[in-house]
């Protein structure tokens, strides 16, 4: 039953133009790389079917480029050719009968884009200005008159193909250092011509493709645009006082239904979608509140920035900050968290915890998807009503060992089909690697990630034996799944020098592994001495957190690396930009491309990669290896004569992403 008074205000009605949705949550346009041939394609349909079957009020289409110069990932779409209206007609289709609107996002990327990046379709990039990318650095050119108006009629050509689609409206991409957000920015756009200089005429070009697309579709169809109220770049950038005057300007001709509030630019993505432990829920809610105080009744306010939970968006709402909350990532995480938390199942929900495995996916220019969620992209075999159940003389009894996210993964999705689960664990908690991440600051959410499993576990009558080392191979049930996972080395062998095993001296007692580091600094921050170096192969974030916890209780530490940069995997999460600022106000020294040669006793020769001498890092408490891992695979290695079925699964298969072994879980416990 829906508690209706709980959720007084989101649950009202809201008109948008012409379009009228029946609650005030939606989830924004952002991109999957799901397309073919330029086009939606299947996975797309089934994405955003199960969003709206979930409860979404809202869906915006991932970017779909409005014009040749605009398009910026391989597996992207366009719309301004005839070709891609079955495609929207499927998803209108799909959408509408669950009582959801469909938007659809129009975009080009601008200097952001690449123009090599389709084989037979090689073109300079357009921007308002010859400013470079800060991303891919490519230079650009100046968009001339002609090929402004050229653009807007594009534009006009895509909302049309959209409106005989019958979808529902058009949202226009200015925001985020793309074309449109570049014409709007000091910081890119440097032209002295009618579309540069004056605030005034930086808007111009948004207006007259609002006027071109107006004239091709009506009052009929909904079209708003996508802002970002703060670009961070100061004075630099497009600031909340010259959005207020944008937003007066857009909101004064009339063209416009809605305003999607967002924030950031190419220079700021880690603040636009921040990873965990950054920004406070909402924190967008007071520019939104901004934008709504210009816009007036001329025009609905949507808002982005970390939404987790309805009750923050209902408050939100309640105190008039905004009329739309966007919950994004939360969607990706959980298609039916609306669904769920209005019928008062909040305990359901597997909620996002930015772990930002999603953008280091789309940055990677790869299908991206979510890790807690295994189904997210792959809806049509593993959405919602695709589980089958066993029953009778299918159950199985079925024992897991090891409650890292590999076991934790497979026993849920195993549990849920019928099957008789039990798991044992030889640490004090579960959780494995998400464990040991959560103990680092700012990463208390990977709690979150592993109560969203053990809490659906426990509803499901599961049992998790902690602090049970399983030595018996006479282990009860009708299947046995290995999830035991893999450990930190410390031989510290390196591909980057293959001609030897690992570095010499690394048998000394000061050298410990990654994951010993941890423990011990958790347990008293100074016990592994007043100097530490941290040796890191991996990129990720235990060296970096390791470092800060450290630091902060007076330690002197150095990470190193043979790597181009220290912490190249945290790029992809956006977390670098975060931590690496923190670390270098706490005195932590960074030196990538360099490794060790030897170690002896309290130090440790050090070279840079590309050549000259040698330095000797001297007075040295603790050297710390953050390199390869293991396979925990002795248990493995007795079960293999039994004359039960086993499954391994995880890390003890080998070590990979995290994301991979929630796929690999889920995947066999299907199987079963």
């Amino acid at each position: 039953m829906v508690d209706a008074a709980r959720y007084s205000h989101l649950l009202q009605p809201l008109s948008i133009g012409p379009a009228t949705v029946r609650h005030r949550i939606m989830v924004t346009g952002h991109t999957q790389l799901y397309g073919r041939d330029e086009t939606l394609s299947e996975r797309h349909i089934a994405y955003y079917r199960e969003r709206a079957k979930g409860g979404a009020a809202l869906l915006i289409l991932e970017q779909q480029a409005a014009h040749p110069a605009g398009r910026n990932y391989t597996a992207g779409c366009s719309a301004w050719d005839e070709k891609v209206i079955p495609w929207f007609e499927r998803l209108g289709e799909a959408v509408h009968a669950y009582d959801c609107k469909q938007f659809v996002q129009l975009f080009c990327a601008g200097a952001q884009g690449s123009g090599t990046q389709y084989m037979d379709d090689w073109r300079p990039l357009w921007a308002a200005s010859r400013i470079p990318s800060a991303i891919s650095e490519e230079m650009p050119v100046a968009m001339d008159i002609a090929d402004i108006k050229e653009l807007a009629q594009y534009f006009a050509r895509s909302a049309r193909n959209v409106q005989r689609a019958g979808l529902d409206g058009i949202e226009i991409h200015a925001a985020h250092s793309q074309l449109l957000g570049e014409f709007l920015s000091p910081a890119f756009n440097k032209r002295s011509d009618a579309y540069g200089g004056s605030l005034e005429n930086r808007c111009r070009i948004v207006l007259e493709i609002g006027e071109a697309v107006r004239a091709a579709v009506g009052p009929n169809l909904c079209v708003g645009l996508r802002l970002s109220f703060d670009e961070f770049l100061g004075p630099a950038g497009i600031t909340p006082a010259q959005s207020e005057e944008q937003i007066e300007i857009f909101s004064r001709s009339g063209l416009f239904d809605f305003f999607d509030i967002s924030a950031g630019g190419y220079h700021a993505l880690h603040v636009a979608v921040a990873p965990m432990g950054t920004v406070a829920e909402g924190f967008l809610a007071d520019n939104a509140a901004r934008a709504k105080a210009v816009a007036g009744d001329r025009a609905k306010i949507f808002v982005v920035g970390r939404f987790l939970d309805l009750d923050k968006a209902q408050a939100v709402l309640a105190a008039g900050s905004a009329d739309m909350v966007a919950m994004t990532r939360a969607h990706m995480a959980d298609p039916f968290i609306v669904g769920k938390s209005l019928q008062g199942r909040e305990h359901e929900v597997t909620r996002c915890i930015g772990a930002n495995v999603c953008v280091s996916r789309l940055i990677g220019n790869r299908e991206v998807t979510c890790f807690q969620n295994p189904a997210m992209g792959r809806e049509a075999q593993w959405g919602d009503g695709t589980l089958d159940s066993v029953s009778g003389s299918q159950v199985r009894d079925i024992s897991v060992i090891g409650a890292g996210p590999a076991g934790l993964r497979f026993a849920l999705t195993a549990a849920r089909r019928g099957h008789r689960v039990q798991i044992f664990e030889a640490a004090n908690e579960p959780g494995g690697r998400l464990a040991e991440l959560a103990m680092l600051p700012t990463r208390a959410a990977w709690h979150e990630a592993i109560r969203n499993l053990t809490g659906p576990l426990a509803k499901l009558g599961v049992g998790i034996t902690c602090n049970k080392e399983i030595i018996d191979p006479n282990i009860s049930g009708d299947v046995i799944v290995c999830a035991t996972g893999s450990s930190w080395d410390k031989s510290g062998y390196s591909p980057y020098r293959p001609e030897r095993d690992s570095i010499p001296g690394a048998e000394a007692d000061r050298v410990v592994d990654m994951g010993s580091a941890i423990l011990r600094a958790i347990a008293d921050p100074q016990s592994l001495g007043k100097s530490v170096l941290i040796v890191d192969e991996t990129g990720e974030y235990h060296s970096l957190g390791l470092a800060e916890l450290l630091s902060a209780a007076g330690v002197n530490v150095e990470i190193l690396s043979p790597r181009p940069f220290v912490g190249a995997e945290t790029q992809r999460t956006l977390d670098l930009p975060h931590v690496m600022p923190r670390l270098k106000a706490a005195g932590v020294v960074i030196t990538a491309q360099h490794f060790v040669e030897h170690i002896d006793d309290r130090a440790a020769l050090v070279y840079d990669i590309w050549g000259g001498d040698p330095v000797l890092r001297t007075n040295l408490d603790t050297i710390v290896f953050a390199m390869t891992k293991s396979p925990k695979d002795s248990l493995l290695e007795r079960l293999r004569p039994s004359k039960k079925t086993v499954v391994k699964i995880g890390d003890v298969v080998a070590p990979r992403a995290i994301e991979a072994i929630f796929y690999e879980a889920e995947k066999a416990a299907r199987a079963i």
